[in-house]
């Protein structure tokens, strides 16, 4: 059976997406009710963690009350990259750039048979052709497949909590800043060794038959603020691709710890709004900070 074909394959490469671990969370059990935020208390501000899910439907809003609040309260908003700067054509130009294939690379040489075949057989379950990705890099086009198949469930990028929130604040006059630069969150993705890019593209794959069952698990785990749950599963994706987390998100982490403990002894309350990933599994956000001594308490 074809799958439904999908359109626009080229605009989803801007698309900022960290949906593998986050796909295998399980519904919360234990019946407690929390937010996927979390609270450090600064002397004179106070600094929220929210937990991004990137891509939703409009059946999931309005948000919980509790993260609705520490959004108006927040005079700063923090997201992993600006939207808007992402979408300036110069950057967009640049970005696209990034993922192209260098020269003389091909598919065929950087793909075994058999993920070849797969990758193949998958673009023509959903009727796109072999040309429109044949000359972008092998993490990009695993990243496009998961949103790809995200957006033929109905979730929309544009409804997710990052994207749904950043323009909010825009409107709103608070103070946006970024962690990340586009083109380096684009690197996450391009910069992946054959080997990487490969296990990446085969896992994505794996996932496609069970994505509609998973999309849904996240989502309710991600409502109950569920993340030892998520942990649970990211420290066994950590053992089996150690080199793939640690690019994904432990690097990324580290980069990003020095911005938000400037947030946290400064004098403005702040919103930050980062991917679930980061703030589970092994060396995520909440445990880098409370390492350095800063106190963080889920809301």
């Amino acid at each position: 059976m074809k799958r439904q074909r999908v359109k626009g394959f080229h605009l989803l490469l801007l698309v900022p997406v960290l949906l593998p671990p986050l796909l295998a969370q399980q519904p919360s059990t234990n019946g407690q009710r929390h937010q996927p935020m979390w609270k450090v208390a600064g002397e004179r501000a106070t600094v929220y963690l929210l937990g991004s899910v990137h891509l939703l439907k409009k059946e999931h809003y309005p948000l919980a009350a509790p993260i609705e609040a520490a959004f108006e309260k927040a005079k700063v908003a923090v997201f992993e990259i600006d939207f808007e700067e992402a979408e300036n054509p110069t950057t967009r130009t640049n970005l696209l750039a990034k993922t192209k294939l260098g020269t003389g690379e091909t598919l065929r040489d950087l793909l075994s048979k058999r993920s070849y075949e797969r990758l193949t057989n998958y673009l023509e379950s959903i009727e796109l052709p072999l040309q429109t990705v044949e000359n972008l890099k092998v993490g990009v086009i695993a990243m496009s497949i998961l949103y790809l198949e995200a957006q033929r469930l109905g979730f929309e990028e544009k409804l997710g909590v990052d994207r749904h929130l950043q323009e909010r604040a825009r409107k709103d006059g608070k103070k946006i800043l970024a962690l990340d630069t586009p083109e380096s969150q684009m690197d996450v993705f391009t910069g992946l060794s054959k080997q990487d890019g490969e296990t990446l593209l085969n896992d994505t794959i794996d996932l496609l038959d069970m994505m509609d069952r998973k999309l849904e698990q996240a989502i309710s785990a991600w409502k109950t603020g569920d993340i030892a749950t998520a942990a649970v599963y990211l420290n066994d994706w950590v053992t089996k691709h150690p080199e793939l987390y640690q690019r994904f998100a432990v690097e990324r982490n580290r980069r990003w710890i020095p911005k938000i403990e400037k947030l946290v002894h400064g004098n403005q309350d702040a919103i930050v709004v980062v991917g679930a990933l980061h703030l589970a599994g092994k060396q995520n956000l909440l445990e880098m900070l409370e390492q350095k001594g800063v106190k963080v308490t889920q809301e």
